[in-house]
């Protein structure tokens, strides 16, 4: 009897230590370790500080920074453990604020005097008609500045920090998700599974970054810390992008520079050069003032069989396009670079409209070139 019952515990013995290890395993998956741990205790520190600011008052969760539902520390129960922390005031989880007065809570931190508790750090408290005026105020500053491009969002670059601005905005300007690829000058600087593309890929909802109010939108991204050679963003779907370089890469500065060394096709108030198959448009000096207006490229070719159909009445095809997402802005400089079609070219008429008209127009005789 004595052997059998061994052999049960230790049966037993060895079923029990595998199940904790399978145990083990599932909870490391999911990022129970010490430093989840860690992020749970300060949130549950913030939550009550929050708690005792707020009893009885209404309390408006925002998705802004990052949505407390993927909080890591919380396992996607971030809802649940604020109804628990928060259970004596009214919770509204959404991100488009409709009501006054009440405070706050997101997971973004904001140094305005509408913070209400600046010694949290994953979930900060503010009043909500202060950071309402707040997000106003800094609409109205960075508006009256000129943006990178003006698209379907307005997009602003001041310091570290991209804004995206709509002056006209309601919720279904909100849905469709921002791309945003940061490039370091070190790629050393990147997370390790992000070397490989070169860029640190940040995109996100405008939920998670942004605020309707008063019929505008605003948006902003803090850019990471290390040093950032270029800014591509725009939105997802849409055939839109910026291009904003901070710290240019040294081949960039060669090829204007080896660009700019010949003499151009036309000179106005973009000289056109043309090299090989590309039709570059160079500017010194230049700013962003220089870049809202559209570029018009029409190319008359030798054969029009070569038009695509809808074309063929017109006797050009029109390749018009936007600074914004082909053209670079750096130094005082600008350059835009466009492939030209592959068929024999007679002559390009090309320049840059607004709404008043042609603000230049060059035309360059490829014929008369050869």
């Amino acid at each position: 009897r004595l052997t059998n019952r061994d052999g049960v515990i230790a049966a037993a013995s060895v079923i029990a230590l595998l199940l904790f290890a399978l145990s083990s395993f599932q909870m490391s998956r999911i990022g129970h370790n010490a430093e989840t741990a860690h992020a749970a205790r300060a949130a549950e520190q913030d939550m009550l500080a929050i708690r005792e600011l707020t009893a009885g008052e209404l309390i408006t969760v925002l998705r802004i920074g990052g949505n407390y539902e993927d909080f890591t520390a919380w396992e996607g129960h971030g809802g649940y453990a604020m109804n628990y922390y928060l259970n004596t005031s009214p919770i509204r989880y959404v991100y488009l604020p409709a009501v006054e007065g009440g405070f706050v809570v997101m997971r973004e931190r904001i140094d305005t005097d509408a913070l209400l508790t600046p010694q949290n750090r994953q979930f900060f408290l503010y009043d909500r008609d202060g950071l309402e005026a707040w997000y106003e105020a800094t609409y109205r500053s960075v508006a009256s500045t000129e943006p990178l491009a003006r698209k379907e969002f307005d997009v602003y670059f001041d310091d570290r920090t991209v804004y995206y601005l709509k002056e006209t905005c309601e919720p279904a300007d909100t849905v469709a998700r921002f791309f945003l690829h940061v490039y370091p000058i070190d790629q050393n600087d990147l997370p390790a599974d992000r070397r490989q593309y070169g860029f640190d890929n940040l995109d996100f909802d405008f939920g998670e970054r942004g605020l309707l109010f008063d019929g505008k939108c605003l948006a902003r991204f803090v850019l990471p810390r290390y040093a950032v050679s270029k800014v591509n963003t725009g939105r997802v779907g849409q055939a839109w992008g910026v291009v904003h370089y901070i710290h240019p890469p040294p081949e960039l500065i060669a090829e204007y520079q080896s660009i700019a060394s010949n003499e151009p096709a036309a000179r106005s108030e973009f000289n056109v050069y043309i090299d090989g198959g590309k039709l570059h448009y160079l500017r010194e000096p230049c700013e962003r003032a220089d870049t809202p207006a559209r570029f018009f490229l029409h190319i008359v070719p030798e054969d029009e069989d070569d038009l695509p159909d809808h074309r063929r009445q017109h006797g050009f095809d029109n390749l018009d396009f936007d600074f914004a997402g082909r053209g670079v802005l750096f130094g005082g400089k600008c350059m835009v670079s466009v492939d030209l079609p592959q068929y024999g070219i007679a002559r390009i008429v090309t320049g840059q409209f607004d709404g008043e008209g042609r603000v230049w127009e060059a035309e360059v005789d490829m014929e008369a070139r050869e």
